[in-house]
Formats: structure tokens, C-alpha cells, sequence
């Protein structure tokens, strides 16, 4: 999993296992080019928000064989997040029974066992994480233009045949919640990023982790609705073959959710 909103690097020097190095104006603006046409590519940053809302199934699956299955909904304006858990046995709290309800409200998140609010720091952290983890990974690719983002073009870099631009991401001080760095690879020919490096800087994981992505189609969009992840390099080496999988399935946009349906219960 990931740290996916976004992260706070001091703007223009990069860290996390590469050399400090100032991100000349020239080569920040070539890969913020590159950035543009992928997100274009995958239909606009307006074409999602006009679509409002998403209702869809999440599945996790460790390479153990565990899974959470939760059912997601999503506001795009203000990314306000919930999910019900419809099967915890894998990162999300296995050890409690009973229906586990999360959400985040645009400010704090919040969730309920059985209809009871969870006061647990622990508890809570992870799901104020999962919270905006899962909204992050299911919008990326049309937040990678977001404010308070900078970009640095890196080598190009050949896998499976493909010789894919390279471009680094990482986000001004203030901007989310952790400190966590992404390495996109972009394919030349449909501008689509098939695989990143990331961080988990929210859990202390400063070595990235390789998440490929496979998309499908959903109303003029293309989304990264199939992803797995392994351990890896900088390189973009894999490490080990314990790979996870991510599967977003069964996508609604459109279904008229209200803001007070993601509020914190009064209980």
C-alpha cells in the first residue's frame, strides 16, 4: 500500500535514496509535459469531476492469500472517502468482529465497529490511511497535476521492450500527510504510466516499492483498476516475488451521494 496523498519534499531537491540535486526550471517543465499528455490521456481531471461520485469494489489480496474486500464511495469534490468492509482478513483490523465502517469528511476521519465510533489511536491511524490511500490510488492519475507538485526528468529506462519516460514526482512541504516520493514510467506511445516506484513513508518503508497497472475503461475514463506491487530498487529491480494485488471492480460514477453521509456519526 501506499502513502499516496501525497507527500512533502523540500520543492526541488530530491531525496529518498537519490542525490540531492536542484531540478533545473527547464527539465521540471519537459516532465510536467509529459505528465500533462498522461493525464489526458486517461480522460482529464474535468471529465472525473463532472461525474461527481463513485461507488465501487475494493479488493486487496496478500500474497498469502488474504484479502479485505470493502465496498467504496467517493465525493471528488473536497475527497471526502467511506468504505464498508465486507470481508477483513488481510491489513484492516482482522482481529475485531463485526461490521467496520470508515470515512473521512473532507477534515477527519472517522469509523465505526457495529455502529459504535472506534477510539483506538492505532485503530484510527489506520484507518485515516486507508481512507485517503484508497481515494488516492483510485484518482492519481488525475491529481499528478494537482498544486504543489514538482517534477524532474530522469533517464529513460527499458522494460519488456519498451524504452518509457521517466519522470520523478515529489510535492512541496505541507502538501499531505507524508513524505513519500513516486518514480513514473510513461509510455511513449499511449502516455499511460504502466508502472511506478513509490514509498510508504506514513509506515517508514523509505525503499520503493514497483506497482504495475493495468486499466480499463469506464465512462471516457481510463482507470488503474487492476495493480500489484513487490518489493524493489531505485532501479526499478525487483526484489523477491511476493507480489500484492489491488482490484477495483463493479464502478458506478454518478450515484448522487450527499456530504452527510460521509460525517463523523454523533455516537
Amino acid at each position: 500500500m501506499v502513502s499516496p496523498i501525497g507527500c512533502s519534499l523540500t520543492a526541488l531537491i530530491l531525496t529518498i535514496g537519490l542525490c540531492q540535486v536542484a531540478v533545473p526550471v527547464e527539465a521540471e517543465r519537459d516532465a510536467r509535459t509529459l505528465v500533462k499528455f498522461m493525464v489526458e490521456a486517461v480522460g482529464g481531471t474535468e471529465r472525473l469531476r463532472a461525474l461527481k461520485d463513485v461507488e465501487y469494489e475494493y479488493t486487496y489480496l496478500q500474497p498469502d492469500g488474504k484479502k479485505d474486500v470493502s465496498l467504496e464511495r467517493y465525493i471528488f469534490d473536497g475527497e471526502l472517502s467511506w468504505a464498508k468492509y465486507l470481508t477483513r482478513e488481510a491489513f484492516v483490523a482482522p482481529q475485531l468482529e463485526g461490521e467496520l465502517v470508515q470515512g473521512f469528511d473532507g477534515s477527519e476521519s472517522w469509523a465505526t465497529l457495529n455502529g459504535s465510533l472506534i477510539d483506538d489511536p492505532n485503530l484510527n491511524k489506520i484507518n485515516d490511511f486507508m481512507r485517503k490511500t484508497n481515494f488516492y490510488w483510485f484518482t492519481m492519475m488525475f491529481k499528478l497535476l494537482d498544486p504543489g507538485i514538482n517534477y524532474k526528468r530522469l533517464p529513460s529506462r527499458v522494460v519488456n521492450g519498451v524504452e518509457y519516460d521517466v519522470v520523478e514526482v515529489f510535492f512541496e512541504e505541507g502538501v499531505g500527510d507524508a513524505q513519500d516520493t513516486y518514480v513514473l514510467y510513461v509510455n511513449p506511445v499511449t502516455h499511460l504510466i504502466d508502472q511506478f516506484l513509490f514509498t510508504v513513508m506514513d509506515f517508514g518503508m523509505s525503499q520503493p516499492l514497483l506497482m504495475v497497472v493495468k486499466y480499463a475503461e469506464v465512462d471516457g475514463l481510463k482507470l488503474p483498476t487492476a495493480r500489484s506491487y513487490v518489493a524493489s530498487d531505485w532501479e526499478g529491480n525487483i526484489r523477491g516475488d511476493k507480489w500484492t494485488a489491488e482490484i477495483s471492480d463493479k464502478i458506478r460514477f454518478g450515484n448522487d451521494f450527499t456530504k452527510v453521509q460521509f460525517q463523523r456519526p454523533s455516537q
